[in-house]
Parts: C-alpha cells; sequence; structure tokens
C-alpha cells in the first residue's frame, strides 16, 4: 500500500479559501447571466454556451489528467507533492478516491478555475444585450464549474453505490460513469482519461490523440496512470 500524500496545512487552507470564493462567484455569476437573458434567443444563447462550456469542462478534465499521469514527477517543484502525487497515489489506490473530503477533492482545481472565473465575471460586459457575451458566459461559467466538480463525479464512478442522485446522472450519461471510467484503470491506462462526463473520449480515443502528442514532443519515458 502507498504511503497518503501529505498535504501541507498552507496548501488546505489555499484549497479552502479559493473553493468558497469560487462559490461565491459562481452563484453571482448565474445571477447576471440570469438577470441579462431577457428573451427566449437570449437564453437559447445562454443554453448554447453551457452546454459547449460541459464540453470543454470534459475536455479539460482529460487533459489535466493525461498531464498528470503521464509527465514530471512527485518532486518537481511546487507541482509535484501538490499536483502530481495525487494523481499517482490514485494509481496505486485507486478506490482511496471514495474517503477523500469534498476539499481534498477539488480544491486543487478551485485554486486554477477561480482566476479564470473572477476575470471573466469582472471583464464581461453583459448588460449590452449581446448575444457573444452570454455565450461566453455561459461558455466559462459551466466549463469553470464543470472542472471543479470532476472529481466529485470521479469519486462516484469508484463507488460500489453512489447516492441515488449521482447513480440518476450517470445513467443519463450526464457525469461520468463507473463502466467507462473502469476503462483507464485496464491495460496500461492510456484511454479515457477525461473525467467529467467521458463524453470527449469518444473522438479522442479512437484516433489516439493523446499517443500522437506525445509523439510529437518527444515523450520516451512512461509513467504511471491514475
Amino acid at each position: 500500500m502507498a504511503s497518503p500524500v501529505v498535504r501541507p496545512l498552507s496548501h488546505r487552507i489555499l484549497e479552502a479559501g479559493a473553493l468558497a470564493i469560487f462559490l461565491g462567484y459562481a452563484v453571482c455569476f448565474l445571477y447576471r447571466i440570469s438577470i441579462a437573458s431577457e428573451t427566449f434567443g437570449d437564453r437559447f444563447t445562454v443554453f448554447a454556451g453551457l452546454f459547449a462550456g460541459y464540453l470543454c469542462a470534459d475536455l479539460i478534465s482529460g487533459t489535466a489528467h493525461w498531464m498528470g499521469d503521464r509527465f514530471w514527477s512527485e518532486t518537481t517543484p511546487v507541482l509535484g507533492p501538490n499536483f502530481i502525487a495525487p494523481f499517482r497515489e490514485h494509481h496505486i489506490e485507486p478506490d482511496e478516491i471514495v474517503e477523500h473530503g469534498v476539499v481534498e477533492l477539488v480544491g486543487n482545481t478551485a485554486i486554477f478555475a477561480l482566476p479564470v472565473l473572477a476575470g471573466t465575471y469582472h471583464a464581461l460586459d453583459m448588460q449590452s444585450g449581446a448575444g457573444r457575451s452570454l455565450f461566453l458566459a455561459g461558455l466559462l461559467l459551466s466549463a469553470m464549474v464543470g472542472v471543479v466538480v470532476t472529481n466529485l463525479f470521479h469519486r462516484w464512478a469508484h463507488m460500489d453505490q453512489p447516492p441515488l442522485h449521482a447513480r440518476l446522472l450517470q445513467r443519463t450519461g450526464l457525469v461520468l460513469s463507473r463502466d467507462h471510467h473502469a476503462r483507464h484503470h485496464s491495460g496500461d491506462f492510456d484511454r479515457a482519461y477525461c473525467i467529467t462526463t467521458g463524453w470527449m473520449d469518444r473522438i479522442l480515443d479512437p484516433m489516439k490523440v493523446w499517443q500522437r502528442i506525445e509523439r510529437l514532443v518527444g515523450r520516451d519515458q512512461q509513467v504511471g496512470g491514475s
């Protein structure tokens, strides 16, 4: 059994603070979008943005997962102990994620997502009613919220009996399912990296996108996946 990754107290405080502020911005952003969406056309534009953002969240989760699995090491400064080590620990003890608390699961992603969400919230003008602004608002909100909650979906995919609402979401395909994620934890851990919904895996895996990029950048040392 692998030794558990010890997260410094300072980093845990950073995670909790980032998550709390992120949630505040998300609620305020959603309120601004609802106020700015006055017509059916506005609401359709926002919905299109939300859907596109959810696809982006799945792609972002896959990209981060792939990089965490295949590049750097636990000793890499800053990234190693705080971001890479949890990926590698999960490879050795995949079901340990079930025991993790919410902050431990989503805190790191909140740290990265907060500047994007906050910057968009303050920079984007939705009062003009421009369709592009509403689409971008929906896309960025959905993408960042999707990224932050990804590890909750990931945890559900490792649970023998996830909560009822999780099972319903899994059956509809709106979140990562246990069967789909099991494809990653088999073989050489070189497929099914996307862990928000897994939708993008249906495009990326048949095209062998990750393997092609690895060959392109000349990566020749394989490391364990998560």
